[in-house]
């Protein structure tokens, strides 16, 4: 069974971009969107399940 290798700078750039995902969520939580509030917070979510799911999981 071969293994499949990921560079850790490929890590780290999925790492720095799921920080800053956290960081704008937490951003447009004090942003009066009404009702898109909701839907721009599951979209940043589904975005970083997405990033998660692909990479840290090895399923890319």
């Amino acid at each position: 069974m071969s293994e499949h290798i990921v560079s850790s700078k490929l890590y780290l750039g999925i790492w720095i971009t799921l920080l800053c995902l956290t960081v704008i969520t937490a951003g447009v939580a004090f942003i009066d969107l009404g009702r898109l509030n909701t839907v721009v917070a599951l979209v940043i979510a589904t975005f970083k399940a997405l990033l998660v799911v692909l990479f840290f999981m090895h399923v890319k």
